[in-house]
């Protein structure tokens, strides 16, 4: 009885870890380039809304153009940039989120191993 108890307290615990993680995540900007730096897409972390949408995703937030560029770009050349930029965003903020949630990926893998020595 007493390791279920212990189980679950870390189940809490994970549980918390990741609702401070998704907290900060969501409060960092995150910044995609693309034209040579001169296309700035800032993304923010959406966490998964379980049930209905178990899926986490990216809100673009910001687009900065520089405005010289804006001056002399073709239009398709704006719109590959913009998708570049985009694209550059949601990688690198998948891998951060990646980084931070390794944690507490080690976490549960230590709470399932005490679960299957039970």
């Amino acid at each position: 009885m007493m390791d279920q108890l212990a189980m679950f307290k870390k189940a809490q615990e994970v549980a918390s870890k990741k609702n401070e993680l998704d907290k900060e995540l969501q409060q960092t900007d995150i910044v995609g380039l693309a034209a040579e730096d001169k296309i700035k897409v800032t993304v923010k972390y959406i966490p998964a809304q379980l049930p209905a949408n178990p899926n986490p995703g990216y809100d673009v937030v910001a687009i900065d153009i520089d405005e010289g560029y804006l001056a002399d770009v073709a239009c398709e050349d704006l719109n590959e940039a913009l998708v570049e930029g985009i694209r550059a965003a949601e990688t690198k903020a998948t891998q951060m989120v990646a980084e931070k949630y390794q944690a507490l990926q080690d976490d549960m893998q230590q709470m399932l191993a005490g679960m299957q020595q039970n």
